[in-house]
């Protein structure tokens, strides 16, 4: 009986598949095949996704897989399948907060490593342009002059550009795995790559396992349940507004009534007082008449 293969761009699988220190060197592979690291860095150590709080009240942000390089270089990876706002912001919040854990209260600045933000997306975040591959770092637009001492980088590859046929990177192959549905398409990627072959037999071994798919159905539904109860809320307020618009229009237009009635009562007013001053002066020009005429 054949299986469906679950989707590797699932965070929980993508955590599964490249967080487990048992598939490490498939983790390396695919760092290898875009982030610019000398090869003794690839000496890597999984740390606890989760980022603390500095404070009660503070935000804790959960990472997908995070990693140390042999020098101490914090790498994060994340994969966002779902577009969402503000992804700077976010990727900006989660790179302050892994600079600010490395220091004690008397440290020195010279001990902040360098920290590497990996955001996988399914989305196109920057349209304008084709690359679908892209490398942030802190410098100077007018003489690109690169600021080597802020411990800053973001690499960004957009699924949605990355195109069919082999463009000669390396990374493309990898992208091409998280890309794949059918069996077919993740037979056809694992040719290319023992690392990709591996991960593919994992890959095949998540989707056979009943917990796991428990699991990610529950995840699934649990997704399914939380955008339908934003629709629906959206609705709500969307219908909520459309019936207070219509009680304040109703009120706006007794408003608007009222004050054409009291214009048309003010102006039948000024008639009347024009109409009784005719009626003053007529009268005044009939006494005098009959003044004249007993005179």
């Amino acid at each position: 009986m054949s299986i469906t293969v679950l989707p590797p761009t699932n965070d929980w699988i993508f955590k599964l598949l490249f967080g487990d220190e048992r598939n490490k060197s498939m983790l390396i592979d695919l760092l290898k095949s875009f982030v610019d690291l000398p090869e003794e860095e690839y000496e890597l150590t999984f740390t606890d996704p989760y980022l603390k709080p500095e404070f009660e009240e503070d935000k804790m942000g959960i990472l997908d897989v995070r990693v140390k390089t042999a020098s101490g270089q914090i790498i994060n990876i994340e994969i966002q399948v779902n577009p969402v706002k503000h992804i700077g912001r976010r990727l900006s919040f989660y790179k302050s907060k892994m600079i600010v854990e490395q220091m004690g209260k008397h440290d020195p600045y010279e001990k902040i490593q360098r920290v590497i933000c990996v955001c996988i997306l399914s989305w196109a975040l920057f349209p304008e342009v084709k690359e679908y591959l892209n490398r942030f770092r802190f410098h100077n637009r007018e003489n690109d002059l690169c600021f080597e001492d802020i411990p800053e980088e973001i690499y960004t590859l957009e699924l949605s550009k990355v195109p069919d046929a082999n463009d000669g990177k390396r990374v493309w192959e990898w992208l091409q795995f998280l890309l794949a549905r059918t069996k077919e398409e993740f037979e056809m990627i694992a040719e290319v790559n023992p690392e990709i072959r591996k991960a593919t037999d994992v890959l095949y071994t998540l989707s056979a396992d009943p917990a796991v798919r428990a699991e990610y159905d529950m995840r699934e539904k649990a997704w399914r349940d939380r955008v339908s109860q934003f629709h629906d809320a959206r609705e709500e307020g969307i219908e909520k507004g459309i019936e207070k618009g219509r009680v304040e229009g109703r009120a706006e237009e007794r408003v608007i009534w009222q004050g054409v009635v009291a214009d048309k009562d003010a102006a039948l007013a000024g008639k009347d007082a024009a109409l009784a001053g005719k009626d003053a002066e007529i009268e005044r020009l009939r006494a005098q008449l009959q003044a004249k005429a007993g005179g």
